[in-house]
């Protein structure tokens, strides 16, 4: 899979992604275990309950070292209309579900599901985006 891509940039983009999506199933997992066997209180829990939130930041940070070490102007073009089409989809669908929840009263959408939401939005704007440039 690495030898087709040329930029260093994107090569470690790619794999520090990788890295950070095993290291986000890895702490989630483990922190809810933590919780069911340790039933954790007080600042402990607010410790470890913040572990898999690290990964995203981390997410956060690769996409922002991605767009200062890449040469190619065209391919961070392409990933900041994701990063845009991403956000945009993100806050209208959670705009929409709040007013869903405050006046039909639709179940509450659990905070931890925005960020996987916000990569689905990604992921379509990148195939959208790929096809415009075919």
């Amino acid at each position: 899979m690495f030898c087709t891509i040329k930029s260093p940039a994107r090569r470690r983009l790619i794999r520090s992604s990788l890295i950070g999506a095993a290291l986000l199933v890895l702490l989630a997992v483990g922190v809810a275990e933590s919780f069911r066997f340790w039933h954790l209180k007080g600042l402990p829990a607010y410790v470890v309950a913040v572990l898999p939130a690290l990964p995203i930041l981390w997410f956060i940070v690769e996409w922002g070292r991605f767009l200062a070490a890449e040469k190619d102007e065209f391919q961070r073009n392409l990933l900041v209309q994701c990063l845009l089409w991403g956000t945009g989809g993100t806050l209208a669908t959670t705009t929409i579900w709040g007013y869903l929840e405050d006046y039909a009263h639709a179940p509450h959408l659990n905070l931890i599901f925005v960020f996987p939401l916000f990569c689905i939005f990604m992921a379509i704007a990148k195939f959208l985006v790929q096809l415009r440039y075919r």
